[in-house]
C-alpha cells in the first residue's frame, strides 16, 4: 500500500528519486566512482546477472576493476522511471537502462551495448538523501 503523503511530499519524494537515478548514469559515465558508491546505503546490494555486490565495500571495488582495465566509454539511457511510494523513507522503482559501451577514448561506433530493466529499492537515509539500497540489473538485450 502506497504511503499517504501530501502532494507536495510525494512530488520532492520522485524528483529526487529522479535525481538519484540521472546521478547513478552520469557517475558511471563520467568514472566518478567516489560519487557513485556514494549513492548507495552502507548496506546496499547490487546485482548484474550473477554477480552480486554487497555493501559500499564491495560495490567500490567491483567500479575500481572495471577503471582499471584501461580507457571505458559508456552511455547510459535511462526512460520509463516507475516509482511506488511505500513510506516517507522507503519506496521501490523500476526503469529501462539503454546502454552504449566499449573499451578506448571517444569517439567510438555507436552500437547499443545493452537494453536492461532495473528493479529498485530506495532508502531515506538520516542525512536527508535517498539513496540505492537494492538495485538489480536484468538483461533483457545484448550486444554479440
Amino acid at each position: 500500500m502506497a504511503a499517504r503523503l501530501t502532494a507536495d511530499e510525494s512530488l520532492r519524494v520522485r524528483l529526487a528519486l529522479e535525481d538519484l537515478n540521472s546521478a547513478f548514469a552520469h557517475h558511471l559515465d563520467q568514472g566518478e566512482i567516489d560519487r557513485l558508491v556514494d549513492l548507495f546505503t552502507a548496506d546496499a546490494v547490487y546485482t548484474h546477472g550473477e554477480r552480486v555486490s554487497e555493501g559500499r565495500d564491495e560495490i567500490e571495488a567491483l567500479f575500481l576493476r572495471r577503471q582499471a582495465n584501461g580507457p571505458r566509454t559508456s552511455r547510459h539511457l535511462i526512460s520509463g522511471l516507475r516509482i511506488t511510494i511505500a513510506s516517507p523513507t522507503d519506496a521501490t522503482g523500476s526503469s529501462v537502462c539503454l546502454s552504449f559501451a566499449a573499451d578506448g577514448r571517444p569517439p567510438l561506433p555507436a552500437k547499443p551495448f545493452l537494453v536492461a530493466d532495473f528493479i529498485d529499492r530506495y532508502r531515506l537515509e538520516s542525512d536527508g538523501r535517498w539513496r540505492f539500497a537494492e538495485r538489480h540489473i536484468h538483461r533483457v538485450f545484448t550486444s554479440d
